[in-house]
Order: C-alpha cells, then sequence, then structure tokens
C-alpha cells in the first residue's frame, strides 16, 4: 500500500505529520512538548499516533525519557516514507524537542 505522507503543522513546541492511504484515510503522528508546571519541572513531552481513520490500534505515550522512543515509533509509523520526507519530519522533529534536547 502506498501512502501519501505530509506535515500538517511544525513550530518550536509541537509537530503533526500524516499519511494518507488511496482511499483517503489518514494517520497522524503527534509530538508536543508540554509546558512545565514549576521552575524546577522537566518539560514533558507527549506523542501519539492517531490511526482512527485507518482502522488501527492508536499509540500514545508521555512517560518519555529518551527521544530515541520517539524516533523509533516515527520510523515504525513512516516505514514506507519517501527519504525527503523522512528528512524534512526529522528536522521538524529537531525543531519541535530543542528545547528538551538542550538539557
Amino acid at each position: 500500500m502506498v501512502h501519501k505522507y505530509g506535515i500538517f503543522q511544525s513550530s518550536s513546541r509541537s509537530c503533526v505529520f500524516y499519511k494518507e492511504d488511496e482511499d483517503g484515510n489518514q494517520s497522524t503522528f503527534n509530538i508536543f512538548v508540554k509546558p512545565k508546571a514549576t521552575e524546577s519541572d522537566m518539560e514533558q513531552i507527549v506523542a501519539f499516533i492517531d490511526n482512527e481513520n485507518m482502522k488501527r490500534e492508536n499509540w500514545f505515550k508521555t512517560d518519555i525519557h529518551n527521544i530515541k522512543d520517539v524516533v523509533d515509533a516515527f520510523g515504525g509509523w513512516a516505514s514506507d516514507a519517501p527519504m525527503m520526507f523522512e528528512m524534512e519530519a526529522h528536522k521538524s522533529m529537531s525543531h519541535c524537542l530543542s528545547s528538551v534536547l538542550k538539557k
């Protein structure tokens, strides 16, 4: 099955990627950095895959201590993605997670 991939939104705090099948069904891969509740808190990464429209199991993770978990989940989700999309997506992820990666 061939999927169409793209970036819905990309900012310094979140990014949303999508893939769409030939029938128009979409899945999204979402990452956002949750703001600190207090100055002593660490920023928390939330990542989830919404597969509802593709009738597949969703994935959700809030206890992310290693960025590799997000990259691995993305790799599984976008296993058939074109290389150019992957390069742009990784650039967006780096931008989105830069505040967490600096620590």
